[in-house]
């Protein structure tokens, strides 16, 4: 039996074709990824007011019950990855690192250290664990034991 659940999935722009790959590795280990994401193929626009861009993503950031950060080597770069993060955590969302297959030794961004709940490997039961409430920490630059902090 399939379950579902509301996923917005921030990334480095260049990595927008992982988001389906990572629908289709959740559907094969039974849950359904209802995706509020933006990215270029899916939501074709050519804005560039920062402020317009934020507006457009936040209820889309409170639609979703997790946020998934799928890292890979430039994603601790990306000042909307940063910004995605901590309004997640303001929003009280859950917020899980995912790194993207390869890319296990990337930088994290500084957000998803402060605020992020798990972060996994490119494994489909490990990430719907991890979407579901586990709390497993699989890499580096953990400086706590206990729960996130908020904004």
């Amino acid at each position: 039996m399939s379950r579902e659940k509301n996923i917005f999935v921030s990334h480095f722009h260049t990595h927008a074709e992982w988001i389906n790959k990572l629908k289709d590795l959740l559907e094969k280990h039974g849950l359904t990824m209802k995706d509020s994401s933006i990215y270029e193929k899916k939501n074709p626009n050519s804005a560039k007011n920062e402020d317009y861009i934020k507006s457009f993503i936040r209820p889309r950031i409170k639609w979703a019950g997790t946020v998934v950060v799928l890292i890979g080597e430039n994603t601790h770069k990306s000042d909307y990855v940063q910004w995605e993060i901590e309004y997640a955590a303001r929003e009280g969302k859950r917020i899980v690192g995912v790194y993207l297959p390869g890319e296990d030794n990337s930088t994290l961004p500084e957000a998803l250290i402060q605020y992020g709940d798990a972060l996994r490997h490119w494994n489909g039961d490990s990430i719907i664990d991890a979407i579901t409430g586990d709390d497993t920490w699989d890499g580096p630059n953990r400086h706590w034991d206990g729960p996130r902090s908020t904004c």
